[in-house]
């Protein structure tokens, strides 16, 4: 039988299918660690998401596992780099063990986890659509951008250059990223970062657009809200925050128009 699957996955790359584009639908998964992942709770927060849809016993998943592309996009731009993307390892196949993911099991090229620096989702059943996220084969790489949760590019086979293109393209570009250049573009100032009790927001030249700043934790749960009534210059208290990184999201009749990051001491 794995013969047979690993006959399929060869085929299947050869074939070079284009793999779907449009909206990702929302789903909650839990990883391998037992830490929640929820998508949309992440594009909220202005995350890009890479979602890597691979199984153990693929070949070309093991090279591109191995290429160390992912780990190392993660490790500059996810959560102890800068903080703008979030990278997911999806094993796409329910029969997938634990220790096929260690590389003692009977289904797997190698240790897929020793060295990953970002997580690692095994479930059975699939809650993820291979329609959606898998439709020409594995590996697919999904760049997900936060503004209007399309996947904007669905990296198909080893274009790991392209799919490096993709995450800067998306985070350069969606006014809802937290890497876009929507603070520097329209003059907005937040300071000091890192704060103590009080962080000063000036508005620059949207601030007759900007009816909300909200302060989000990274869980995406919004813990403070202010109503700026077109101020060009906003204080926000922060004294009662808990030491930790937050979002600050500029908000437009409840769109939102940007975001940035701070630290409050």
């Amino acid at each position: 039988m794995k013969k047979l699957l690993l006959a399929l996955c060869a085929s299947v790359i050869s074939s070079a299918s284009f793999a779907q584009m449009g909206t990702a639908p929302d789903f909650n998964v839990v990883d391998i660690d037992g830490n929640p992942i929820h998508l949309y709770g992440l594009l909220d927060q202005g995350y890009v998401v890479v979602l890597d849809a691979s199984t153990t016993w693929c070949g070309t998943c093991w090279g591109v596992h191995n290429d160390h592309t992912l780990r190392d996009l993660n490790d500059a731009k996810g959560p102890n780099g800068t903080n703008e993307i979030r990278v997911i390892f999806y094993e796409a196949d329910a029969t997938t063990t634990q220790a096929d993911l260690q590389g003692t099991g009977s289904n797997t090229l190698g240790d897929w986890l020793t060295g990953t620096t970002y997580p690692v989702v095994n479930e059975a059943p699939l809650q993820l659509s291979g329609s959606i996220f898998w439709p020409a084969g594995f590996p697919t790489i999904s760049v997900i951008r936060p503004g209007d949760r399309e996947i904007t590019d669905d990296v198909w086979n080893q274009n790991l250059a392209g799919m490096t293109s993709a995450v800067d393209n998306a985070i350069a570009t969606d006014p809802a990223s937290i890497g876009s250049d929507f603070l520097r573009d329209n003059g907005i100032a937040t300071y000091p970062n890192p704060t103590v009790d009080l962080l000063n927001v000036n508005l620059g030249s949207v601030a007759d657009k900007i009816d909300f700043l909200n302060v989000r934790n990274l869980m995406g749960q919004t813990v403070l809200s202010i109503c700026t009534t077109g101020a060009q210059q906003v204080q926000i208290p922060t004294n009662e925050l808990s030491s930790g990184a937050y979002i600050l999201e500029f908000s437009s009749k409840g769109a939102v128009l940007g975001l940035d990051k701070f630290m409050q001491k």
